[in-house]
């Protein structure tokens, strides 16, 4: 497999255009351009187009099959002589799992089996599921995965430690996933490339998979009301060519992309310092 680069922020680039409801019911809105985010992305040069799927489970949205029909099909259009991937993107349900919440494991994996079932029907090459805090939770949402049968890159949000919100070290993180048999593992939101950087040794040491790394545009601030990153792209992508210099000293397949407060700038600054 040679490395793969990922598209950036979705909702970044619809917040930009005044589009602030719930992203995922923008496909049955403003499907041309969420098409034309994708049509960006892919003009800069990402190779995996990321599905706007993020949170299209049944108990937030009745039509949550719909949804992800819908959003696989823009992505799917958005290059005309096709040459991309297409990753249906799944993150965290929203709800707490036993003992901290109500929802149980079993109908954790249910929610997330019907999205994965439904990404791969609509035409998705592969799930990405990113942003995870919670160890069960993400244990539910890769089984089903998985089980869908399409290539699965699974990712959490850590701290500056190198553990999530919820306690859990890097090394957990990637000795539960190579166990569950995801294609690949990492880091992705939260915290900018520096700060991934810094704890990219750690999932080195920890894995033999291949990793992804989808940092932030910096920790986000509110300037007149509006929601803005502090790295810039030329920045964005001097890290992540360090970033791919770490991964490639030690022969480790590396894939990069970006997430909140990235544009198709940043990737395409990302993809002239790091393309090989």
């Amino acid at each position: 497999m040679k490395r793969l680069y990922f598209d950036g922020g979705m909702g970044t680039l619809l917040h930009e255009r005044g589009l602030t409801e719930d992203p995922v019911r923008l496909n049955l809105t403003h499907g041309e351009t969420i098409a034309g985010i994708h049509r960006q992305y892919l003009t800069v040069g990402a190779t995996v187009l990321t599905a706007n799927t993020f949170g299209a489970y049944t108990h937030k949205h009745a039509d949550a099959a719909e949804l992800i029909r819908a959003a696989i099909g823009h992505a799917c259009k958005a290059g005309e002589n096709g040459g991309y991937t297409v990753a249906l993107d799944m993150g965290p349900l929203g709800a707490m799992l036993e003992p901290y919440g109500d929802m149980t494991y079993d109908e954790a994996y249910t929610l997330f089996a019907q999205a994965a079932n439904t990404g791969k029907e609509c035409g998705a090459d592969m799930i990405l599921i990113e942003t995870f805090y919670c160890i069960t939770e993400l244990e539910a949402a890769v089984k089903a995965a998985t089980a869908a049968g399409l290539p699965v890159f699974a990712t959490m949000t850590f701290d500056q430690r190198g553990r999530t919100t919820m306690g859990i070290p890097i090394k957990r993180m990637a000795q539960d996933l190579a166990e569950w048999g995801v294609t690949a593992l990492g880091m992705n939101c939260g915290l900018g490339p520096e700060a991934y950087c810094e704890l990219l040794p750690q999932l080195l040491d920890a894995t033999k998979l291949p990793i992804l790394i989808q940092p932030n545009a910096g920790l986000p601030t509110i300037i007149d009301g509006k929601t803005v990153y502090n790295v810039t792209p030329e920045d964005f992508a001097k890290v992540m060519e360090q970033i791919a210099a770490l991964a490639d000293a030690r022969g480790h397949l590396l894939h990069l992309g970006g997430c909140c407060g990235t544009t198709p700038a940043h990737i395409k600054a990302m993809i002239n310092r790091c393309v090989i």
